[in-house]
C-alpha cells in the first residue's frame, strides 16, 4: 500500500458538500459557486445550503435567533465563562463550553431529518458567537434578521456595511473539504459519536497553528512595519533566511485561493484612516512582493486578518470567528458521515525495529 505523508492526495472518503481546488483556484458548495454566494446570499442560507442542500435559510435563522436568545438569559452559562475567560484563551473556551452545552435529546433519534439537522447546527453556532460577542467591550444583543449571524458577533452600533462584510467573510470560511478539522470532525462521527463530540474535535484541531491562526500571524507581520518600502525590504530579508511568510500558498489551490480577492476588496473599501489605508499598502506591498520573488499567491487568511481588525475585533478571536463560519461545514460532514455510516480507519507504516 502507498504510503502519503500527512495523507497529502489520499483519497479518504466521498463527499457531496463541497469541490475545493477544481482547475486550481475554485470553491463551490453543493454545485454553488462560493464567491458568487456573497454576492447574492447570506450567511443563515450559505448554512442551510451546505447542511442540508436547500439555499433557504429561514429556518436556520428561525433556529439561531431562538437559541441565542435561550443562551442569552442562561445565568449558569454566563458564570461558566466568567470562570474559563479567566483562565482559557478564547479558543480552548469555546471548545469548553460548547463541550458543557451537551447534546439535544433529538439526535436519540436513528434518523435525523433536515429540519433536526439545521436545528442543531444552528444551536452550537449561537453557542458559539455568544461566546465570541461576550468578548466585546460594547453590548452584542440585537440580532438583524439578514445578517443575523453576524450581527451576533458585531456591536450593536455596527453599521450594515460591516455586517455585509463579516457575512462574506463567514461565507467563505463555512467549508473547504476534507482539511484537517473536518478530517477530524468525520472521524469522530464515524464512530458514531454525537454532534456535539465532533464539532468539539473540529475546534481542537483548528487550535493548531499549522491549520487556525494564520490570519492572526498575517495581521501580526502586516502591522509590524510602518511603510510599504520597509515591508519590502524586510520581507525580502526574511526570505533570504528561509522564513515562512504566513497568509501566502495554500496546500489545495495552485494558482490562486478565489476567496481572497473578495475579502481583500472589503479591507479596501472599509480602510478609512490614514493608519488603515497605510496597513492597506504594506498588505499590498508584501503580496506584491511574494508573488515576484517566490510566485506565491495570497491565501484567504493574509486579508482575511487585516478584515477582522478594521471590524474591530481583537487578534485573540480571530480564530474563533473562524470556528463561527465553520460550524456549518463541520456539521454538514458529521451528518454525510453519519449517513456513510463508515468507520475510519486507516493502517500505519510501521518503522520500529
Amino acid at each position: 500500500m502507498e504510503y502519503s505523508p500527512g495523507l497529502r492526495g489520499v483519497i479518504a472518503g466521498e463527499t457531496s458538500i463541497s469541490t475545493v481546488g477544481a482547475e486550481g483556484e475554485s470553491l463551490s458548495y453543493r454545485g454553488h459557486d462560493a464567491i458568487q454566494l456573497t454576492k447574492n446570499s447570506t450567511y443563515g442560507g450559505v448554512a442551510s445550503l451546505i447542511i442540508d442542500d436547500l439555499l433557504d435559510g429561514t429556518d436556520f435563522r428561525k433556529s439561531f435567533s431562538k437559541y441565542y436568545s435561550e443562551i442569552n438569559n442562561d445565568n449558569s452559562l454566563d458564570k461558566l465563562l466568567i470562570q474559563t475567560k479567566k483562565r482559557l484563551n478564547p479558543m480552548d473556551v469555546i471548545r469548553t463550553v460548547v463541550s458543557y452545552m451537551g447534546e439535544m435529546t433529538v439526535l436519540m433519534k436513528q434518523k435525523l431529518d433536515s429540519e433536526d439537522k439545521v436545528e442543531l447546527t444552528a444551536r452550537i453556532s449561537a453557542t458559539v458567537c455568544y461566546i465570541i460577542a461576550s468578548y466585546n467591550e460594547e453590548v452584542s444583543d440585537e440580532l438583524e434578521e439578514e445578517y443575523i449571524v453576524a450581527s451576533s458577533l458585531l456591536c450593536n452600533s455596527s453599521d450594515k456595511k460591516k455586517l455585509e462584510a463579516l457575512d462574506d467573510m463567514l461565507i467563505l470560511y463555512a467549508e473547504h473539504g476534507f482539511n484537517a478539522s473536518t478530517f477530524a470532525t468525520r472521524v469522530t462521527a464515524s464512530t458514531r459519536s454525537d454532534l456535539t463530540s465532533a464539532i468539539v474535535s473540529g475546534i481542537g484541531t483548528l487550535k493548531g497553528e499549522l491549520h487556525g491562526g494564520a490570519n492572526e500571524e498575517a495581521t501580526k507581520l502586516i502591522t509590524s512595519f510602518t511603510s510599504a518600502d520597509e515591508a519590502i525590504s524586510e520581507i525580502k530579508n526574511k526570505l533570504l533566511k528561509k522564513e515562512k511568510i504566513m497568509g501566502f500558498g495554500h496546500g489545495v489551490y495552485k494558482t490562486k485561493d478565489p476567496r481572497s480577492q473578495i475579502v481583500k476588496s472589503w479591507v479596501e473599501d472599509l480602510s478609512v484612516s490614514d493608519k488603515e489605508v497605510n496597513n492597506f499598502e504594506i498588505a499590498k506591498a508584501i503580496d506584491k512582493t511574494m508573488k515576484e520573488e517566490k510566485d506565491l499567491f495570497p491565501n484567504v487568511d493574509f486579508y482575511g486578518g487585516l478584515l477582522l481588525h478594521l471590524l474591530d475585533f481583537k487578534t485573540e478571536l480571530f480564530t474563533p470567528i473562524f470556528v463561527a463560519g465553520r460550524t456549518a461545514g463541520w456539521a454538514a460532514h458529521y451528518f454525510e458521515q453519519r449517513e456513510q455510516d463508515t468507520l475510519i480507519r486507516p493502517a500505519a507504516k510501521y518503522i520500529g525495529k
